[in-house]
């Protein structure tokens, strides 16, 4: 993950982009305020959303961390 002023983002924004998208980078834009933002890429941004979808509720919370716990004690089937 990389910093960069508003200023520098206008100067170089094509190839953060390019960094971003292809490189799959987080990068943080810092501004004076100390309420920063943070350019990512939409298949970041959509695997965040899917993540939180399946966090989303207990019963899939406690069905994903069940399956976790059988994988790391060699119980479960990969597929």
């Amino acid at each position: 993950m990389t910093a960069i002023t508003p200023t520098n983002l206008r100067k170089n924004l094509f190839s953060v982009l390019e960094d971003v998208t292809e490189a799959n980078t987080e990068v943080i834009i810092t501004l004076k305020s100390g309420k920063n933002a943070v350019l990512i890429s939409e298949g970041e941004l959509n695997s965040y959303c899917e993540i939180a979808h399946l966090m989303s509720t207990k019963e899939n919370r406690d069905r994903l961390n069940k399956a976790i716990i059988q994988l790391e004690n060699n119980e479960g089937t990969m597929r």
